[in-house]
């Protein structure tokens, strides 16, 4: 096990180089810049030039990909050009991180406590109605953009109902936690429907291909009750593909977590993506895309070893 997990992390290293390079790589030839940010209205050509020059832009892009690369590897990600100007960015993702993994991880719940159950009666109760209402709860969940869902709960219970809660601020766990879940219950459904549809889809299919195999067939004949069946038998083998799109989930809902806090004003890592973006600090933006892949590819690697843990044979391919 220690030498597939080694070999995992190896891969790490050329993935997040190209991430990295490829990120550097359009910012670099992106269209405007922090200067003219900066500068505002009394900018000049003059005067972007110093700015450039003093912020490092005006120098090769190996030479600004290096130095910029060698700080980050020590913990260093430089400083905010015009987010917030002076700010480490390292402490501008931690001030915000609490927030968005608190709203990825509560809604990947959300999606777990549906998706699972929906998708085991869906393929128990196949061609019924109770199939069919799931695969079509599956199908809208999927088709709803979260960012329009996440319009359309603050239309209905924020303006029609006046009803507050997730319509807008934060307040951390630690401070009041009834509040806390109040404010981010809304968020929670928008973020969370579209991940339940993918986990409800994804069971109902193993469920089905499980089912049909010889092993539960043969328990069926020994007399061994339906119910026991389909939790201890099927449901334990059906769940083991599962686990990778629960596991993937959570990068995904980072992604996703970038439009639903801007959707409902809260001041995560997705808002302050969209403010670097708008205000272009490359700094912030490069630290936000490096540290999102890093989420990813260590949620891969979570669930490869998760997997290789189930399943032996996985272990000695990855060995071999």
């Amino acid at each position: 096990m220690a030498r597939f997990i080694l070999k995992r992390l190896l891969l790490i290293v050329p993935v997040l180089f190209g991430v990295s390079v490829s990120v550097f790589g359009l910012l670099h030839i992106a269209p405007g810049g922090p200067a003219a940010v900066m500068l505002g209205p009394l900018q000049n050509e003059q005067i972007i030039q110093q700015v450039r020059q003093q912020l490092g832009l005006n120098k090769p892009f190996y030479v600004q990909y290096w130095l910029w690369a060698s700080s980050a590897v020590q913990g260093d990600l430089g400083t905010s050009w015009t987010v917030q100007q002076g700010t480490p960015v390292v402490t501008l993702i931690k001030s915000r991180l609490l927030l968005t993994f608190e709203l990825a991880l509560l809604a990947q719940l959300l999606a777990v406590l549906i998706g699972i159950p929906a998708g085991i009666i869906g393929a128990v109760r196949q061609n019924k109605p109770a199939d069919h209402l799931s695969r079509i709860g599956a199908l809208s969940g999927i088709s709803i953009p979260n960012f329009w869902l996440g319009i359309v709960l603050i239309m209905v219970f924020g303006v029609s109902f006046n009803f507050d809660w997730g319509t807008g601020g934060w307040i951390s766990p630690f401070e009041d936690p009834i509040a806390n879940l109040q404010h981010l219950l809304l968020p929670v459904i928008a973020l969370g429907t579209a991940r339940a549809a993918i986990i409800q889809r994804m069971t109902r299919s193993e469920m089905l291909e499980t089912l049909n195999q010889d092993y539960v067939r043969t328990a069926r004949a020994m007399g061994v009750g339906e119910r026991e069946v389909i939790l201890k038998d099927a449901t334990k083998n059906a769940l083991i593909p599962v686990v990778t799109v629960i596991g993937i989930g959570i990068g995904g809902l980072l992604n996703g977590a970038v439009l639903t806090e801007t959707v409902f004003n809260l001041p995560g890592l997705g808002k302050l993506f969209i403010t670097a973006i708008a205000r272009r600090d490359f700094e912030v933006i490069r630290a936000l895309v490096l540290f999102i892949t890093c989420v990813f590819v260590f949620a891969n690697l979570s669930v490869d070893v998760l997997y290789a843990y189930l399943n032996p044979k996985i272990r000695e391919d990855g060995d071999s």
